[in-house]
């Protein structure tokens, strides 16, 4: 591959070489220079090589963030092999099947380590405890060079929901991520003086693909927190005087409602990325008079994921958009017909460009209904205003989103039939002031069975991932659906709203 920095993570890895002694990762109680992080990678891609992977194989990655989870994304780029990360909240359940989809030759793993040692998983790889592996990085093997990649070979394989009761693996090639980190820092103000804030988990595209990644190639700082906490989020944006963050609405809502929240705390932030849910016009506007643009911005993981932004001198004057397509994205909505739609229509949003994913891993139904000639078929239903901006009117998919994060209501409906006492059951989404949508099931009981929130949600804890898992149960004597036996979600939505 003659296209110099179009290997994943080699930006960050020619960013070492530029500038070794900034720092470059602040986390754990720890901060590392360019030029360890650059020797970091080295010393991952010599142990995933030692330790069996090769050019085309799956290396999968369970743990809560920490500068390794990045070592080894960029380390599998230099041996060829795709790095699967997936969430550190996922159950045994959701773990196997991953495991069984993806077969990898191996697995880093955080403080999750031994839970997946201990599993039983049939033929489980060998395990890289990432902990233990910081512990001996002086002494881990060096890796000499990296392997010569194709742009289309496969780099990072990252799972999302769908509406088919198991989520779908995404498969970004290098050429897609290099056009995906070109187009959102084309289309996002990120710069090399930047101290980034990323407490969402970086199995997430857009906190592993757009802010973190991209915040290395400029050479910026990141500042990575386990997971989010409004009052440790607050801390870290005053010690740190983080410049930038992504965070959806609701942790927007719950920095808000902290008890040590004071808006002098947020006095370095240029601006905050918000997606994987609606931002509430009057939240964009609350931040946006504490001096904090709030940039609402529409992409997806098929999409690797930028999409649009939203212009930050545009939060307070257009509230509801997403803003323009990004400069290397084109964005077209269309009509049931598949033709153009005017301005000011709904339609399907669907997208074009350089950075769209090759299709799903192992599914090649999904990818042909998903990732058509003409391009990318969100299935999300929106409108372009009088200015261009796009504006986010709702979703084809019954996916629902829950403080930020997606869950599907097939998945969520087939672990609650596995309930003894379930009959039949339903999941929606109902709108939340706080949590964007709340996971909400329909049940109905067997005759003589009976079935409580407390219980239900307690039978649920060890077969779904904790933000899955419903906060609102409603007992119904019947499911409404049609003639034909589908569901009437709408009716559904009614009946709880006037509940």
């Amino acid at each position: 591959m003659d296209m110099w920095g179009l290997r994943y993570g080699e930006l960050v890895e020619r960013r070492a070489r530029r500038q070794p002694d900034r720092i470059a990762i602040i986390g754990n109680g720890a901060s590392i220079t360019y030029a360890e992080l650059g020797e970091r990678i080295r010393r991952m891609s010599g142990t995933l090589r030692a330790t069996g992977a090769r050019r085309g194989d799956r290396v999968l990655c369970v743990s809560e963030n920490r500068a390794e989870v990045l070592v080894a994304a960029y380390a599998c780029s230099r041996i060829g092999a795709a790095f699967v990360p997936i969430s550190p909240a996922s159950t045994n359940d959701e773990l196997e099947f991953v495991l069984a989809d993806v077969e990898p030759v191996l697995i880093c793993a955080g403080s999750q380590a031994k839970a997946v040692r201990s599993g039983e998983y049939a033929g489980l790889p060998p395990v890289i405890e990432l902990g233990a592996w910081t512990a001996g990085a002086c002494t881990a093997p060096a890796e000499d060079g990296p392997v010569e990649v194709e742009p289309d070979d496969i780099a990072v394989i990252c799972y999302t929901s769908g509406t088919s009761g198991r989520p779908k693996g995404v498969a970004l090639s290098h050429r897609a991520l290099h056009w995906n980190s070109y187009n959102t820092l084309l289309g996002l103000d990120i710069t090399s003086d930047d101290v980034a804030l990323v407490n969402t988990p970086l199995s997430h595209t857009a906190a592993l693909n757009t802010i973190a990644t991209n915040t290395l190639y400029k050479g910026g700082t990141l500042v990575l927190q386990e997971k989010f906490d409004a009052s440790a989020c607050l801390d870290a944006i005053e010690t740190f005087q983080v410049t930038a963050a992504f965070a959806v609405p609701t942790m927007l809502a719950l920095m808000e409602n902290s008890p040590g929240f004071d808006e002098t705390r947020l006095r370095t932030l240029r601006w905050v990325l918000s997606g994987g849910a609606p931002l509430p016009p009057e939240l964009a506007s609350r931040w946006s008079a504490m001096g904090v643009p709030v940039i609402a911005s529409f992409g997806l993981s098929e999409a690797g994921p930028s999409v649009t932004f939203r212009r930050p001198d545009d939060v307070a004057r257009k509230a509801s958009s997403s803003g323009a397509p990004a400069p290397l994205t084109d964005v077209r909505v269309v009509d049931d017909t598949g033709a153009t739609a005017p301005p000011g229509t709904i339609g399907e949003i669907v997208v074009t460009g350089p950075h769209v994913a090759a299709g799903y891993w192992n599914r090649p139904e999904a990818t042909r209904d998903t990732f058509r000639p003409d391009g990318l078929w969100t299935g999300d239903r929106g409108y372009f205003d009088a200015d261009g901006d796009l504006v986010i009117a709702g979703r084809s998919k019954d996916v629902i989103i829950t403080g930020g994060e997606n869950v599907d209501p097939v998945e969520v409906e087939q672990a609650v039939l596995r309930h003894p006492s379930v009959s039949e059951a339903t999941v929606v989404g109902f709108p939340d002031s706080l949590w964007g949508e709340l996971v909400t099931a329909i049940v109905v009981p067997r005759p003589g069975g009976s079935v409580t929130t407390e219980e239900l949600r307690s039978f649920l804890a060890d077969r779904l991932a904790k933000h899955k898992i419903p906060r609102r149960v409603e007992v119904w004597d019947a499911i409404p659906k049609t003639p034909v036996g589908k569901i009437r979600r709408d009716d559904i939505r009614a009946r709880l709203r006037r509940a």
